[in-house]
């Protein structure tokens, strides 16, 4: 029989729970998984089994290390022989850890090890597993199945979805509208000349072209000096924005419907918002689909990493871009928006990763997908969290409003910080799973040493 297994060694059956997850997940993966909760039958030679597995048939042993596994002589013995095997396999014993086990009462043969910390959200710990075992190449069964995973959480309803009663605070990312301007303005066309093209001169501000009106925030006489290389314009007055909003103003032989007025309000609110990226140093990229989105670069951030308050109100440093010298490429996350004037008026912010190489050149699509999917396949919500504040952080230059110029002293205003929302309720996936902390160590991921840093600001609480 070939060595494709994982073994996972834990306390029984204390550590049931977080085995059986484990198990699970691993099994999704597209791992074949041995434990003793589902391989030992009645009447089996219970040592006899085990060695013969972690002999014969594992490629991995995964120690479960808890104050329980730690005292159960049984455990212990799994560990003991686990040295002996890696010495045919290479990285054969990974350990991990699942509660607030000192790491210095560790037998000396896992001291020089590289152990998986779970205690700090499961989550996070099998992120690290899974690119362990990718690095080494692990052996997958041929498709993972789903119907396979669901024997390892045989102790729950299929599709169950456990609930703590305790609040939760659920962080959108969604920035609030705060105030447009009172009154959207235009200006006349003199002429026939339609289809007026954006240029570098009159694209200073947001502006769309209705009929025979050049439509923005700005002052109608603003409008007209903005577009004097363009087209000769009159002012010709303006409507109160939440009326235009709203629908029905009639301009000469047009009349906007609401739906119109709302699109073509948030296509200011876009211009807007480009501009100020532009404006704050941020470089533009245009997605496949024809989303539009900035990214920081070292240029703007010099020092690599940017200072942010987290959710938790504490103070941390994270890189908005960096170097991958495995894939060769440069990362930068970027932030891309979707304006709406649903109640709330809000931002909705889409993220992504964008690629460049060493001449600064953003990678073509198809590439860039290709390392999306790679590079990113185990970054987690509070990662992605983190990428957020740092970004907004950045554009609103720590304050607490992002203000987008549409005029010479009309601004729209926006939250620099995300909506959030409280729910009566904490539900997760994972039993027993425990409160996010803040990742303090780098090194303790194996992924952020080579890719990204968040630290938390020395001597801040």
């Amino acid at each position: 029989m070939s060595c494709d297994a994982i073994f996972i060694s834990h306390a029984a059956p204390e550590d049931n729970d977080f085995t059986r997850w484990l198990a699970a997940k691993l099994t999704l993966a597209g791992y074949r998984v041995w434990h003793d909760l589902d391989r030992l039958k009645g009447g089996d030679v219970f040592w006899d089994k085990i060695e013969h597995a972690i002999r014969e048939e594992s490629f991995r042993l995964i120690a479960v290390v808890s104050e329980i596994s730690f005292r159960k002589e049984g455990v212990r013995n799994e560990w003991e022989l686990a040295p002996t095997v890696e010495k045919l396999i290479p990285g054969f014993f990974i350990p991990v850890r699942i509660d607030a086990f000192d790491f210095s009462r560790l037998p000396i043969t896992m001291h020089r090890k590289n152990v998986i910390d779970f205690a700090g959200g499961w989550h996070k710990g099998l992120s690290n597993l899974l690119d362990t075992l990718a690095e080494a190449n692990a052996p997958r069964i041929a498709e993972a199945n789903p119907a396979s995973a669901r024997q390892w959480l045989s102790g729950e309803k299929e599709g169950a979805i456990l609930s703590a009663l305790s609040p939760e605070t659920l962080e959108s990312t969604w920035l609030p509208i705060l105030s447009m301007p009172q009154s959207i303005e235009s200006a006349r066309i003199l002429g026939s000349d339609r289809g007026i093209k954006v240029t570098q001169a009159n694209g200073r501000l947001p502006w769309f072209e209705f009929g025979d009106r050049i439509v923005g925030f700005a002052k109608g006489s603003e409008l007209v000096e903005l577009m004097a290389d363009t087209v000769m314009l009159k002012a010709a007055g303006g409507n109160e924005t939440k009326t235009f909003i709203s629908g029905g103003i009639p301009w000469g032989n047009n009349k906007v419907s609401a739906n119109d007025a709302r699109y073509r309000v948030e296509n200011l609110i876009r211009q807007a918002w480009t501009l100020a990226m532009e404006k704050a140093g941020l470089k533009t990229y245009v997605l496949s689909g024809g989303r539009v989105v900035h990214y920081a670069t070292k240029e703007l951030l010099p020092g690599g990493k940017c200072a942010f308050v987290d959710a938790d109100g504490r103070m941390r440093k994270k890189s908005l871009f960096g170097r991958s010298e495995r894939r060769k490429a440069n990362w930068h996350y970027a932030v891309g928006i979707r304006p709406s004037l649903d109640d709330p008026w809000r931002i909705e912010l889409r993220a992504t990763i964008v690629f460049t190489g060493d001449d600064g050149v953003p990678f073509d699509p198809a590439r860039a997908q290709r390392l999306r999917m790679g590079f990113c396949r185990s970054w987690w919500n509070d990662r992605w969290r983190g990428f957020l504040r740092g970004f907004l952080t950045v554009i609103a230059a720590g304050a607490k409003e992002i203000s987008l110029t549409v005029g010479e002293d009309r601004f729209i205003r926006v939250g620099a910080e995300p909506i959030t929302f409280l729910s009566p309720v904490r539900l997760t996936d994972m039993p027993g799973a425990v409160e996010e902390e803040p990742i303090d160590d780098p090194d303790d991921d194996p992924l952020q040493r080579e890719d990204i840093e968040d630290v938390a600001v020395e001597g801040e609480s």
